[in-house]
């Protein structure tokens, strides 16, 4: 248990240290045309949240996988689970936070004060941003 903490500490100075050096390669929603405003507000929760341990292209790991059909390969319910609390998840021995954990990923920290509505915001920023970025 100490383990995961100590992973999940370091992971998330990690993301710290990263998000404050990143380069963004999308700088503007007009560069592609976007008005909608659940995408606007899924890139701004995602920017602020996610942006510094996963590519914001969707397409290319960084210190997190990549999130490009996400929302095809889990359920709703788990990627939502996820989240709020990865390491409840873990704990309760789920199968696939479990196999992120042997591949050497680091614990995601935990997004508890997440509405779903600002989830699906997020996972429509996603699965959007990642389709755009597979037509360049």
């Amino acid at each position: 248990m100490i383990k995961y903490i100590f992973s999940s500490i370091f992971l998330l100075l990690v993301c710290v240290i990263f998000s404050s050096s990143k380069s963004r390669e999308y700088s503007e929603n007009d560069k592609f045309g976007i008005s909608d405003s659940i995408y606007i507000k899924g890139q701004s929760i995602f920017e602020r949240d996610c942006a510094s341990c996963h590519f914001i292209g969707m397409n290319r790991r960084m210190t997190a996988p990549a999130l490009g059909d996400i929302t095809k390969l889990r359920k709703k319910d788990w990627l939502y689970n996820y989240t709020k609390n990865p390491q409840k998840m873990l704990i309760q021995g789920d199968k696939i936070a479990k196999k992120y954990r042997s591949e050497g990923w680091g614990l995601m920290p935990s997004f508890p004060n997440l509405r779903d509505s600002d989830l699906d915001a997020i996972y429509y920023f996603v699965e959007k941003r990642y389709k755009m970025n597979k037509k360049k």
